[in-house]
């Protein structure tokens, strides 16, 4: 298992934790592989860890920037930017 970090900052629109774990899952695919999401959220935007099943850690970086494109594409996150970085477990 991998982890992915990231720290998203805050575009128009305002969403508290659960509803960013939410939208995270609601990205995702089932064969992304994804386990769980730990999202917290402040007023410049939000701490994010996706944990990634995935075979290298390049690949598990691949799949969490699919799913925050896709997460990014949602109208709830209108102006909202991602900042990542990966680690392992």
């Amino acid at each position: 298992m991998y982890i992915v970090m990231g720290r998203m900052l805050r575009g128009r629109t305002i969403v508290d934790a659960g509803q960013l774990r939410a939208l995270v899952y609601a990205a995702a695919e089932p064969e992304d592989g994804l386990e769980h999401v730990y999202a917290e959220t402040d007023l410049e935007g939000a701490g994010t860890v996706l944990f990634l099943c995935a075979a290298s850690a390049e690949r598990a970086e691949a799949t969490a920037v699919r799913i925050v494109d896709r997460l990014l594409a949602q109208d709830e996150l209108l102006g909202w930017e991602w900042e990542g970085r990966r680690g392992e477990v």
